[in-house]
Order: structure tokens, then sequence, then C-alpha cells
């Protein structure tokens, strides 16, 4: 039984490979790092917005090393070897949680006991897993990007809707280094009809935790108090709603005197310390 739902899962998994076509970073495939069978856990890690699989890489290898099977998908228009490509603008909520769906599907099939984590977009994508899929037993929620300093969030909601009606545009990440903005493998400007998405995924999230208990057995949010343009109210009320249904959520932040960025995890951000970060966040997705 358990050969045949590992064959299955690692043909679902070859589906999301057969997305990485010649216009993608081959620093940005999928990575199905897998034993060759199912094991006791399995892990899915989902990357941020205008980044890739690559971000994730390094902890991904640590979790395979440690025995679990690990699937790190790349969204839909991520991950191009042009970073100023114009697809960006096509992405959609359905694109993000049909691959976020997939890749739960391929990581149930790989392990006993699934755990989902995620950093941004990823945590957002990470919480709807929880919030939907039984096959679920953990999610880990890293800086999830539910809303923006200082703007509410009936503004900010109202922002998303008429971001998708007027003709889409790009915003450089950094208005000084443009282009030049790293890591080489990520995106360094977005597309405002696919910031929409990322905030249409966010409200899908925050409306099913306000009204129901989420199907997962635990949940870890970490949070950030030095975000330079998140704000973390959002996740805050997140948290509570989960709370008021019963949940299991264990919570973590990290303070604002270690001055980290938004980007926790990718060894490629300059201002990353892992060696610091990675520890916290292991022992909260190998959970009790």
């Amino acid at each position: 039984m358990n050969d045949d739902r590992y064959s299955e899962s690692m043909r679902v998994a070859g589906t999301l490979q057969e997305l990485d076509g010649p216009n993608v970073n081959p620093l940005c495939h999928t990575r199905i790092y897998s034993h060759g069978k199912r094991v006791k856990r399995s892990l899915v890690l989902l990357h941020g917005f205008t980044n890739c699989p690559q971000q994730f890489d390094e902890l991904g290898r640590q979790f395979h090393e440690r025995g679990w099977n690990v699937v790190i998908p790349r969204y839909p228009r991520h991950g191009y070897t042009d970073r100023l490509n114009p697809s960006m603008a096509g992405l959609r909520v359905d694109h993000l949680l049909a691959v976020a769906n997939r890749a739960a599907v391929v990581g149930a099939g790989l392990g006993e006991r699934l755990t989902v984590a995620g950093l941004s977009l990823g945590a957002i994508l990470a919480g709807y897993l929880a919030e939907t899929r039984e096959d679920v037993e953990r999610a880990v929620l890293i800086a999830p990007m539910l809303g923006l300093k200082p703007i509410p969030g009936p503004v900010l909601t109202t922002m998303g809707v008429v971001a998708k009606r007027i003709p889409n545009f790009y915003v450089w990440w950094n208005s000084e280094l443009k282009e030049r903005l790293g890591p080489p493998y990520g995106y360094p400007r977005f597309a405002t009809h696919a910031y929409a998405a990322l905030f249409d995924a966010g409200r899908i999230l925050v409306k099913s935790a306000r009204s129901e208990r989420p199907k997962a057995r635990s949940i870890a949010v970490v949070t950030n108090a030095a975000e330079p343009r998140l704000d973390n109210r959002f996740t805050y009320r997140l948290i509570d709603s989960w709370r008021e249904h019963g949940a299991d959520v264990e919570t973590f932040e990290f303070p604002a005197s270690d001055a980290l960025s938004h980007d926790l995890i990718d060894p490629g951000n300059a201002a990353q310390n892992i060696e610091y970060v990675y520890p916290i966040v292991t022992r909260l997705i190998e959970g009790a």
C-alpha cells in the first residue's frame, strides 16, 4: 500500500517538474528530495513572492539529510531566467492554490506525517493548506504577507480590487538598485496584478479562519518584529481567529533587536543570518 502511494505521489511530482520549461532558471526548478520510498515524515516548503525554490533549497536539503522526504514546488510564472519577463502579470490566485494543493498531495504520499511550511506568500499558502486539508499534520507560517504598513485592512482590500481592474504595471522592490537587486534567481520587481493575487490568497485564508477551525492538527506562526513593510497585526488577528476555534497554534517572534530582513530563509539574501534563524525554524517545523 505504501509503495503504491509513493509511486502515485512521484507521478504527481513529475507533473510539477514538467512545468519547468527551458525558460526557467535551473536553480528555480521544482525540488523533490526523496529517499526512494515513503518515510515517516515529509515536508512541503513554499517559497516567497517573486522568489523560487532555490530560496528553500538549503533548508530542504537539511531536512532530507534528517530522513525526511522534501518537496519544494515552483509557482507559475516564477523563476524564469529573464528576471524582467512580463509574464508575472498573468498570475492569479487560483494558480497559486492549485500548485500548493498539488504539492500537498505529493507530500502526503511521500510521508506518513506531512508538514507544510512557507515564507511570506508561501506562509499564506501553508495557512490555506492547514485550513483546508486533513492530510496536513503541521503547518508553519513564516512572516505571512497578510498586510502592509500603514494600510488598514479595508483599504488594502480595495487596493487589491482596483489593482486587478486597472492596467498592470511594475514596481521595483528597491528603487535605487532596480535590476541589480539580488538574489540573481529572484525577480527585482513585481507586477501589480500578481501582487493582487497574493492578497487575494491572504483574504481567502483570513475569511476561512474566521469561520472555521483549521483541519491541520497543529500550527506554528513565526513573526519578525523588525519587518520593514509587513504589518504583523494582520498575522496576530489570524492567530486569534484560529485560537477562537480551538486550534493548537504555537507562536514565535524574532525581536526587533535581531534586525532581520523580511526574507528570513534565503542564504542568497545578503542580510541573512541562517546560523541563527535555521535552528529555530527547524525546531518549529519538527514540532513536538
